[in-house]
C-alpha cells in the first residue's frame, strides 16, 4: 500500500515567484476540459478543439429535433486545493445564430447546493459570426467540487441551430495568504524530551549498512530543502501546521479510506486550514487545550464533510508508538510535526550565546526514492517504492558527518546543519532522494537555502540506532545502553 507522494521540487527554489508586502498571494491557471457528456442532442468534434482559439478547429453542438443539452467536466490540479480558489471565468469562443432566433446559455455547477447556475448567454453574438465571451462564476467554491472537479453546462431554448464552439476554458484564480508559521505553546511540547525524535545520535556507532544505504538514495546525489518562504508551483513551500482551541472549533468525522489503520476522531480543523500544497495535502493540527497533534493525509472538503486518506492522533506527552503494521499520515506511521524545520526553532537556537548550543532540539524528516517493504524501529509501517539493491527502511536515521566544515555558512544554515550533525535526519516517507521537509514561514530566505544544496550523501553516515530502544511499542529512547 503505497500512500504518498513523489513530490519532488528540484527545481522549487529557482524558481519561486515574488512575494507582495500584503503577503496575499495570487496564482492563476487555465483549465482545459478532460471529459464532455452529451444529456440531450449531440455533439461532433474532439475536445482538443476547445483548447484555443484557432477558428479552424472547433466543435458542434447539434439540437437534432431537439434543444441541445451537455456539460464539460474541468479538473484543478493537485497543487490548487478547492478551499483556496478566489475567482472562477468561464471563457468561450460561440459562432452560431444570435439570441433572439436561439438562446445559448452556459451554466456552472454548484456543489453545495446540487444546482446549475446561470453564468452567461450568446447575447450580443452576431449571426454565424465568432464571438468571444467571458463568465464570472459567483461564490467560485461553491462551483468546484472537494476532488478539484468543475462541471460546465451548455444549453439551447429550441432546436432552431447548432452552435460551434472553438475554445471553452476554465479560468481559476487561487488566493493564499502567507505569514509566518504559528507558536506553539511551551506546555505542549512536541514530545518528551525522551522521545526518539528528541535524542541525540551525535555519540552513536556507525551502522554496519551505511555505504550501502547512502549508495542505494545516492551518495553523490544534493539534498534539497523542501520549505521556504513564498510560492511554488501556486502554493507555499513545506508541510504547514495549525494551532488551535480545540474547544473553539468544529470537529470532524472524517471518511478515510484506509479507515482499518485510522484513529476514528473526530478531528478538530479550523476553517480553511493551513494544508500542505500538493499532492498530499496533509492537515496537521494542534489542540493547545489537550496539547494533542492531530495529523491527517489526502484532505479535502465537500458538502460540509472533510475526508481523506488517513489519521493519526498522537498524544504530545506521551512516547506510544502507532500499533505495530499501522500507517499514520505519513508512509512509516510516524508523527510528521515532530521532524520538521520550523523556522521558531531557528529564531529561538540563536539567541543561545552559545553557538554550540544553536541549534533545533530534533531530527528532522526526509525522503528516499526506494524503500522495502519491511521497517526498523520506530517506524511502523511499510510502502515499498522504487527498485535498488540495497532499499532503505523508513525508520533509518543518519547524520552529517562531525568533520564537515559548517563555518562558512549563514548562522541560520549553520543551525540546521549543526542539528543534522547531532539529532541527525530520519527516513520518513517516499519521494525524492535527500529532501529534507519543514514548515512554510516568510521569514524563510529561500536563496540563502538554496545554499544548502551542496550537501550530498556522501556527508552523512548512518547510525545505529536500536541500542536507543527501550521497548517495541514505545518511542522513548535512553543511550545508557549505546557503546
Amino acid at each position: 500500500m503505497k500512500l504518498h507522494r513523489f513530490l519532488f521540487f528540484v527545481f522549487m527554489l529557482s524558481v519561486l515567484t515574488s512575494i507582495p508586502s500584503s503577503n496575499a498571494v495570487a496564482a492563476n491557471t487555465t483549465l482545459s476540459p478532460t471529459a464532455n457528456k452529451n444529456l440531450s442532442g449531440s455533439s461532433v468534434g474532439s475536445l482538443s478543439a476547445l483548447d484555443t482559439i484557432d477558428h479552424a478547429t472547433f466543435m458542434v453542438f447539434k439540437t437534432p429535433d431537439k434543444i441541445y443539452k451537455g456539460y464539460r467536466t474541468y479538473r484543478l490540479p493537485a497543487s490548487m486545493p478547492p478551499q483556496s480558489v478566489s475567482s472562477l471565468k468561464v471563457k468561450v469562443s460561440y459562432r452560431g445564430l444570435p439570441a433572439g432566433s436561439q438562446t445559448w446559455t452556459w451554466y456552472a455547477y454548484n456543489w453545495s447546493s446540487g444546482s446549475w447556475t446561470k453564468i452567461g448567454t450568446n447575447q450580443g453574438a452576431k449571426n454565424n459570426i465568432w464571438k468571444t465571451f467571458t463568465f464570472n462564476v459567483p461564490n467560485p467554491q461553491a462551483h468546484v467540487q472537494g476532488n478539484g472537479v468543475v462541471r460546465i453546462l451548455l444549453q439551447s431554448n429550441n432546436a432552431s441551430g447548432n452552435a460551434s464552439i472553438d475554445y471553452e476554458g476554465v479560468l481559476v484564480t487561487t488566493a493564499y495568504v502567507l505569514g509566518n508559521a504559528p507558536n506553539i505553546p511551551a506546555k505542549c511540547a512536541v514530545f518528551p524530551a525522551n522521545n526518539y525524535w528528541n535524542t541525540p545520535v551525535n555519540t552513536l556507532s556507525v551502522d554496519s549498512r551505511s555505504s550501502a544505504w547512502i549508495n542505494s538514495i545516492g551518495a553523490d546525489r544534493h539534498f534539497h530543502m523542501d520549505f521556504g518562504s513564498g510560492l511554488w508551483d501556486g502554493g507555499p513551500i513545506g508541510i504547514p501546521y495549525n494551532v488551535v482551541s480545540g474547544s473553539a472549533v468544529t470537529k470532524y468525522d472524517v471518511d478515510f479510506y484506509y479507515p482499518e489503520q485510522s484513529d476514528p476522531g473526530p478531528y478538530p480543523i479550523p476553517n480553511s486550514p493551513a494544508r500542505e500544497w500538493g499532492s498530499d495535502r496533509h492537515i496537521l493540527v494542534v489542540d493547545t487545550d489537550t496539547c494533542i497533534l492531530y495529523e491527517t493525509y489526502d484532505m479535502s472538503f465537500s458538502g460540509g464533510q472533510w475526508s481523506g486518506g488517513s489519521g493519526a492522533i498522537w498524544d504530545m506527552g506521551s512516547n506510544a508508538l502507532r500499533p505495530d503494521v499501522w500507517t499514520s499520515a505519513d508512509a512509516a506511521g510516524l508523527p510528521i510535526l515532530a521532524g520538521l524545520a520550523r523556522y521558531q526553532e531557528i529564531v529561538t537556537a540563536l539567541q543561545q550565546p552559545n553557538p554550540n548550543d544553536q541549534i533545533i532540539p530534533h531530527a528532522l524528516r526526509f525522503t528516499v526514492n526506494c524503500s522495502p517493504d519491511w521497517y526498523i524501529w520506530p517506524a511502523r509501517h511499510q510502502a515499498r517504492s522504487g527498485s535498488c539493491a540495497n532499499p532503505v527502511p523508513f525508520g533509518a536515521r543518519f547524520r552529517l558527518k562531525a568533520n564537515y566544515n559548517i563555518s562558512g555558512f549563514d548562522p541560520v544554515l549553520q543551525v540546521i546543519l549543526r542539528t543534522m550533525k547531532v539529532y541527525g535526519i530520519v527516513n520518513a516517507d517516499n519521494g525524492g532522494p535527500w529532501v529534507i521537509n519543514g514548515v512554510p514561514d516568510q521569514r524563510w530566505d529561500n536563496v540563502m537555502l538554496h545554499d544548502l544544496d551542496v550537501l550530498t550523501g556522501s556527508d552523512f553516515e548512518a547510525v545505529n540506532t536500536a541500542c536507543m530502544k527501550v521497548g517495541i511499542n514505545s518511542g522513548r529512547a535512553d543511550l545508557a545502553n549505546c557503546p
